[in-house]
């Protein structure tokens, strides 16, 4: 417990009554470092005061929408006046990945296409007058793409061949040029729902909670599929919408593939001042690895 002092110190100056008998490092990201202590409880100590606003965010808006969700998410027992840490019990489970999802027989797969779909109906129909206190941006779609597509033209298109030039400038053009893409009313969305946020239990073969909210804010709900598209395919999603009912189906998959697309575009933009960067040159073989595994499935 030796090299974790200064964390333990924090604690025990903010919660003396709070005892500690084990610490142990779960995670480290650019945001935060996560502890999981005493067994049943994650703390996370922000690193930069964004984050701390982000956190700070999120204790003020999920006990709001808990009631409204069929599945846990994060509650914060433990806040520091300064926002250096949070401390919520642990949701048990392991982050859902593709391996685990296809081990499953047809029917646990469909139960957790259900529980995922219910969970994203419920976030996206949470009343926005519940929340409208708590300091959640409004995503500008519109005005993003359109400044990430400048960029891109300016930043990434010299570094890229003729054909993957046309597919972006297509997907960019097709995706703004389309009212409906835009007819959306802005709804609460996680904003990072990917598969490592999912939580699942082995034994019971079920997901267990939902977790890392810090992104949260109101936008399209598409916007929540897009992962999910993304790490387990066209496939899960048509499941999914048994449950989940999206408002505008028509032109849904292409604009999600679009979606993936920006991202990973938006992971070269964040990087460009340092373009020999360990970083940036995984942002561009995430890029060549989506031309080679979607770019077949869209009509350049």
């Amino acid at each position: 417990m030796k090299k974790f002092e200064k964390y333990i110190q924090k604690i025990h100056h903010d919660f003396p009554d709070f005892t500690i008998s084990s610490i142990k490092k779960t995670g480290e990201g650019d945001n935060s470092k996560a502890f999981l202590i005493n067994g049943n409880y994650i703390f996370r100590f922000p690193k930069r005061k964004e984050v701390k606003q982000q956190v700070a965010r999120e204790a003020t808006v999920l006990p709001k929408i808990q009631p409204f969700l069929n599945l846990r998410i994060p509650q914060f027992e433990f806040i520091s006046p300064d926002i250096s840490f949070v401390g919520y019990q642990i949701i048990p489970g392991t982050p859902l990945t593709l391996t685990i999802y296809n081990s499953l027989n047809k029917k646990k797969q469909a139960s957790i296409q259900q529980s995922i779909g219910n969970f994203l109906s419920q976030l996206h129909h949470i009343d926005s007058l519940i929340v409208r206190d708590c300091g959640l941006d409004t995503m500008n779609h519109r005005e993003e793409y359109s400044d990430n597509f400048r960029e891109v033209q300016k930043i990434i298109f010299p570094h890229l061949s003729k054909n993957r030039r046309k597919i972006i400038t297509k997907l960019f053009t097709d995706y703004l040029s389309d009212a409906t893409n835009f007819g959306y009313i802005p709804a609460i969305i996680h904003n990072d729902f990917s598969k490592d946020h999912i939580l699942f239990d082995i034994e019971n073969k079920k997901i267990t909670g939902i977790i890392d909210f810090g992104d949260i804010a109101f936008g399209d709900p598409d916007y929540d599929l897009l992962y999910l598209l993304d790490e387990f395919g066209e496939d899960f999603l048509k499941g999914l919408f048994r449950i989940y009912k999206p408002k505008n189906r028509k032109g849904l998959i292409k604009k999600l593939y679009f979606f993936t697309l920006a991202i990973r575009l938006q992971g070269i933009l964040g990087n460009k001042e340092d373009n020999e960067s360990e970083d940036m040159k995984e942002s561009y073989e995430d890029l060549n690895s989506w031309f080679k595994n979607f770019n077949t499935k869209i009509n350049p």
